[in-house]
């Protein structure tokens, strides 16, 4: 990230190179702080600490993180503070004149370290929703699809880059048409597909699915758009109907979809689950477009979830029930998701 995608870190070589640089950086300190007494030699190690949190610190606007508001002056204050307690230290203390049990000499230390801690993790970038998206697109160089899933399912506000990660995902399990709708598509069918953009953040994330549907979106291109474009390629991967006709559900476009799907002439019971809700509002959306129409326990339950958009509540509380029960189909999608 810090180099803005020209560069891949092996996570295990990296942090051993990391931990290597700061542990030399903490030696050649206690070094030429070597008159430091027993009790406060941990001080020699405050900026190794210190270097960690800035290292970690960084903020992404292109990310939608905003954190980082407070720029460079809490890095500054506490270096000055540092070179404030080293003086104070060298004009009160003298270390030829202790001699004390080791407990004496270990509990500053250790409170020392501690405090060191939590000011490295006070600097820390700990935005939950970049780590899991880091993490989903590390899981994806490993093709490790379903830990993807994983990571994604327990965020309810993801970001546009996780958005994209779980729908590569869904559509390497062959669940894109199955279970899309059960993690929250925010973006519309924009959170479908990275932007070229994106490479200088998750420099593997465009690429994977630029290569799992065999061509890379721009940035000011449309996902739909893109995504019809490149379904009419002589080489067509097979990924891309899917995608396709998961952007039309996205962008709530069930004439599109409707129109494309009829196109396969596929049997309509063998269709994924989104696909089989997604023609059960036709009749409602579309009173006029022929539309085939599902035949199986899909339909009970599309009548309990009309059952709630016609009580006599408010919009948030036929919202909030509709979740409770349906909340994973495309059904709540098309009522009350993305306008």
């Amino acid at each position: 990230m810090l180099s803005e995608g020209s560069t891949v870190y092996h996570p295990l070589l990296a942090s051993l190179l990391v931990t290597f640089i700061l542990g030399t950086i903490g030696l050649f300190i206690s070094r030429l702080l070597s008159w430091l007494p027993l009790r406060m030699k941990a001080s020699a190690w405050f900026l190794p600490f210190l270097l960690v949190g800035v290292l970690t610190r960084w903020h992404f606007p292109q990310f939608g993180d905003v954190s980082g508001a407070a720029g460079w002056a809490p890095v500054i204050v506490l270096l000055l503070l540092y070179f404030v307690w080293v003086f104070v230290l060298q004009l009160f203390f003298d270390s030829s004149k202790e001699n004390a049990t080791l407990s004496t000499y270990l509990w500053p230390n250790m409170v020392q370290l501690i405090a060191f801690t939590m000011i490295c993790v006070g600097l820390s970038n700990t935005d939950i929703v970049l780590h899991r998206t880091l993490k989903a697109v590390r899981l994806i160089e490993e093709q490790n699809y379903e830990e993807v899933l994983q990571a994604a399912r327990h965020e309810r506000h993801p970001s546009r880059q996780l958005s994209a990660a779980t729908a590569l995902a869904l559509s390497n399990t062959g669940q894109l048409g199955e279970a899309l709708f059960a993690y929250p598509q925010p973006y519309g069918s924009e959170g479908l597909l990275p932007t070229l953009a994106d490479t200088s953040l998750f420099v593997n994330l465009p690429l994977a699915v630029g290569h799992h549907l065999g061509y890379k979106k721009g940035d000011r291109t449309s996902a739909t758009f893109f995504l019809e474009v490149i379904d009419t390629m002589p080489r067509r991967r097979p990924a891309v109907r899917d995608y396709l006709l998961c952007a039309h559900l996205l962008d709530k476009k069930l004439d599109c979809f409707v129109e494309l799907l009829q196109a396969d002439s596929l049997s309509v019971n063998s269709l994924p689950r989104h696909y089989r809700e997604a023609l059960l509002l036709v009749p409602d959306a579309l009173p006029h477009a022929p539309c085939p129409m599902p035949d199986d326990s899909l339909k009970a339950a599309f009548h309990q979830f009309r059952s709630i958009l016609s009580n006599g509540q408010s919009r948030d509380e036929r919202a909030f029930l509709a979740q409770q029960q349906f909340g994973t189909t495309y059904w709540y999608y098309y009522y009350f998701g993305k306008r």
